[in-house]
């Protein structure tokens, strides 16, 4: 069979990775790690430290607090996100070099298909996610702006109001302000999208992968009678050793998303909680459907890793299930003490969790949207004891 290159469906991440400094593969180009920190630091750290500074001098006030927390919550989310990609290069390497490894290759044409319908997946869930994401950011950014140009209207800055700064200096400076503020939640929503793209494609290959030994296992008998021992004995093993290669991926997975994943799924929580308190206060049309398509997209992020992550629990499982699918009576007494061994790992099945602390699973997303609800009553509470 011909090799499949996995890592061609993350093409269009790595092509975004290296504009947005993050790229964890060698670049010939000599500059290109002084071009990455200078990047991450105009669009990530001094970004966020202009956010993070405004809440100091903001009015005590529920409501423009809520205001200035729609976006703040999504930057503190994708900072984890970069310095994860930036201290973790070594073992994203691993993991992108692990895709095209030997062990991953398909053996016959019905697990290639099992393979590129997984590649093909990930390429139309990055447009997908690429396209609502460049909707709702320019309704965001550029209806305020083309308000301001047609109508006779003040400019609003699109992600924080910088209250730090003079009102004459603001006047003054609005428009490179606005410009900055707009070019870096651009820049926020593109490390959002490639990076949890790249990190669902991960699972969507590893679910591949799970797929096809569950039809190894299913006709690991299928090619020998009941007299050959030795090569079937090879065959299961193969496949024990396969199973083995895919948790150590997902560890390796674990081991480099972990953190971020925790940051991901508390923010998240936060922000469809600012989101849903940010519908009950008076706000123009688009604003509102600037909300709506944001909020989407936050549910999207935490929904479908939670989704394939159950996945991931139920297809393993059913690999001890799919063992006993073939002709295992007749044969050896090896051969059945390997089925018992496998099956003991299989019992304990594949996971992704965030921090040690949760897997990726809906009971995981369930208590998020609860939580968030939650937080959402309080807020409301609080905002009709101030009224």
């Amino acid at each position: 069979m011909p090799l499949v290159k996995q890592t061609d469906c993350f093409i269009r991440n790595m092509k975004y990775w290296k504009f947005l400094g993050i790229y964890p593969l060698e670049i010939k180009w000599k500059f290109y790690n002084w071009y990455s920190k200078i990047f991450v630091f105009a669009f990530i750290i001094l970004y966020d430290g202009l956010s993070t500074l405004n809440f100091y001098f903001l009015e005590r006030n529920l409501d423009h607090f809520i205001e200035e927390m729609i976006f703040y919550f999504t930057e503190l989310a994708v900072m984890s996100k970069v310095l994860t990609f930036m201290i973790m290069k070594e073992k994203i390497e691993e993991i992108l070099k692990t895709l095209d490894s030997e062990t991953f290759q398909s053996i016959n044409e019905t697990e290639t298909v099992f393979i590129k319908n997984a590649m093909n997946f990930n390429v139309k869930y990055w447009k997908i996610v690429a396209l609502v994401s460049y909707f709702s950011n320019f309704v965001h950014v550029s209806s305020p702006f083309i308000a301001h140009l047609f109508l006779p209207v003040p400019l609003v800055l699109p992600v924080s109001s910088y209250s730090f700064l003079s009102e004459n200096f603001t006047e003054t400076f609005i428009y490179p302000i606005y410009f900055y503020q707009s070019i870096g939640i651009h820049i926020n929503m593109l490390y959002n999208v490639n990076i949890d793209t790249f990190f669902l494609g991960l699972m969507i290959l590893v679910i591949a992968q799970l797929e096809i030994l569950e039809q190894k296992l299913m006709t690991v008998t299928n090619k020998y009678d009941s007299n050959v021992s030795i090569s079937m004995n090879t065959h299961l093993n193969k496949s024990i050793i396969h199973f083995d290669k895919v948790a150590k991926f997902c560890d390796l997975i674990e081991n480099v998303f972990s953190i971020t994943l925790f940051v991901q799924f508390s923010m998240a929580s936060c922000i469809i909680c600012v989101c849903l308190f940010r519908f009950t206060l008076p706000s123009p049309f688009q604003y509102y459907m600037f909300l709506a398509t944001y909020m989407f997209v936050m549910m999207i992020q935490i929904m479908v890793p939670c989704w394939f992550g159950t996945r991931i629990i139920t297809k393993s499982r059913l690999l001890s299930e799919a063992i006993y699918i073939c002709d295992w009576t007749p044969r050896c007494r090896r051969f059945k003490s390997s089925i018992r061994v496998f099956v003991e790992r299989a019992n304990r099945p594949l996971s992704i969790t965030g921090w040690k602390m949760f897997p990726l699973s809906l009971s995981t997303f369930t208590s998020i949207m609860n939580s968030a609800y939650s937080f959402f009553t309080l807020l409301r509470y609080m905002q009709t004891r101030e009224s």
